[in-house]
């Protein structure tokens, strides 16, 4: 009888942990990876959703922050109004699952992002192993669709002046725009 208690308890340990769900995630996520919200705070959110109201919770600098979406495999989390985290369950060609956290900072309207990748249990990914960002100075903003699992960088340089040929500022920066797939036998971003 100890022998079958012993092994359900480590087949319901292995199904909670592969089968976790970006809201378990969420809740577990370390502090440090979104200093504004503690633990309180990030059940508040997902109380909220289960009651019908809106996903929000007054953060540890006792401003709003709210939660634009949450599901199973995505989150929009605005923390301030300077500041988001993205994040995506990701599952890799072995079913083995990751988390994608795409961080922006807005400053006078111009946004720069970075991505990070961690386990589900919230150790870190080097980056480079999930996706091949262009390396600049310039800023970023990154992007995702959840439901196409398509990544878009837009890069720009608002310190450098375009002109037309006659000396006169014609647009305030130069952009670009390049747009990943998630490709599963890679358990990579790739460029299209």
């Amino acid at each position: 009888m100890k022998k079958i208690l012993v092994l359900l308890f480590f087949s319901g340990s292995f199904f909670i942990s592969y089968g976790q769900s970006l809201k378990d995630l969420f809740l577990n996520m370390p502090q440090q990876l979104c200093p504004s919200l503690s633990e309180y705070n990030r059940l508040e959110i997902v109380d909220n959703q289960k009651n019908g109201k809106p996903m929000q919770t007054r953060n540890l600098f006792k401003t709003i922050s709210e939660m634009k979406a949450l599901t199973n495999q995505y989150a929009h989390l605005v923390i301030s109004q300077n500041s988001e985290k993205k994040m995506m369950l990701l599952t890799k060609n072995d079913s083995t699952q990751i988390i994608m956290i795409i961080s922006t900072i807005l400053s006078d309207s111009i946004a720069d992002s970075s991505v990070s990748f961690y386990t589900t249990d919230w150790q870190p990914i080097q980056a480079s192993d999930h996706i091949d960002e262009p390396t600049s100075d310039d800023f970023r903003k990154i992007s995702i669709n959840p439901s196409t699992l398509r990544l878009t960088i837009t890069t720009s340089n608002p310190l450098v002046l375009q002109t037309d040929g006659s000396n006169k500022p014609a647009k305030k920066s130069a952009e670009t725009h390049q747009t990943f797939v998630w490709n599963l036998e890679q358990n990579k971003f790739i460029l299209q």
